[in-house]
């Protein structure tokens, strides 16, 4: 450890810190996406339904199969009379993403009288998670562990996992690669984004998923009960199969599974380029079936 190793190591510090204090200064306000969910964060977590409110709220979670499907100023002027949507939107997520998140949320004070989530048949199913940036934004740290261990984590994964809950940067780095990466090469970055908007999941086996959907639905339920909330999901209109198989589960349990639109009364002109996420005409048609089965349901 001479002089110059201190100086090194001192000075890597310094530039580690200071990438830190910058990410925690700018990044929840540079980033447009980010400072969405920030503000619908802090819209959810000042959410706090009692017996007497009227009218109460319903906690609209989801990724961006909601985020481009919902038109929530409509889906607001619909339901508002029975319960005022407060949306939460994250792309990327998946069940445990929002088994997770919804424990934080909760542990944080948010207490709505409604919670609907809305995951896609092969989403509702997934082992994964969005990793790091969960890590950072929807896990708490008293969950990392469990979260490691349902999604299979191996040790390095883990360790990573972990380092990036408490480092806004690190949980980060990938999306401000992404941007910068955007910024630099724009045509590499549309040509990446078509090659993945072409990949399609597998379909899950309706038994697998009967069993799958049967589970997540009880802990999610469950959850929702135990903070004075009701449950409900709503599986948007994809490619992917299943939506049935879900419904079915839901009917056993008792819990609301809601499917405005199924997936084969849809052409492409309701999609976008990608096949997945629905355009603005596929959106308002699942925004006021949606409201409808809301009204119904609640």
């Amino acid at each position: 450890m001479n002089r110059f190793t201190i100086a090194l190591l001192g000075t890597a510090l310094t530039l580690l810190l200071a990438v830190e204090a910058l990410t925690v200064c700018r990044f929840d306000r540079t980033s447009k996406v980010q400072r969405r969910e920030v503000e619908q964060r802090r819209a959810l977590l000042a959410v706090k339904d009692t017996n007497s409110t009227s009218p109460s709220h319903i906690a609209v979670l989801g990724n961006s199969l909601l985020l481009e499907g919902v038109n929530v100023q409509i889906l607001a002027r619909q339901t508002e009379a029975e319960a005022i949507p407060v949306p939460y939107f994250v792309l990327a997520t998946d069940y445990y993403d929002w088994y997770f998140g919804l424990r934080r949320l909760f542990a944080e004070g948010m207490r709505p009288r409604y919670v609907l989530l809305g995951l896609s048949p092969n989403q509702l199913a997934s082992l994964h998670t969005r990793g790091e940036y969960s890590a950072q934004y929807l896990f708490r740290g008293e969950d990392l562990i469990e979260v490691a261990q349902k999604t299979h984590m191996d040790a390095t994964t883990t360790t990573s996992f972990m380092l990036a809950h408490i480092s806004k940067y690190y949980s980060t780095r990938e999306i401000t690669r992404g941007y910068i990466l955007s910024k630099l090469l724009p045509d590499v970055t549309e040509l990446l984004h078509e090659k993945l908007g072409a990949v399609r999941d597998p379909a899950i086996p309706e038994a697998t998923l009967y069993t799958l959907a049967r589970d997540r639905l009880m802990c999610l339920d469950g959850l929702a009960l135990a903070n004075g909330a009701q449950f409900m999901l709503v599986v948007p209109p994809t490619y992917q199969s299943g939506s049935e198989a879900i419904v079915h589960a839901g009917k056993d349990l008792g819990i609301p599974v809601l499917i405005p639109v199924p997936s084969d009364e849809l052409d492409q002109s309701s999609f976008q380029s990608d096949g997945f996420h629905l355009n603005e005409k596929g959106a308002t048609l699942f925004t006021n079936r949606l409201a409808a089965d809301l009204r119904n349901t609640l």
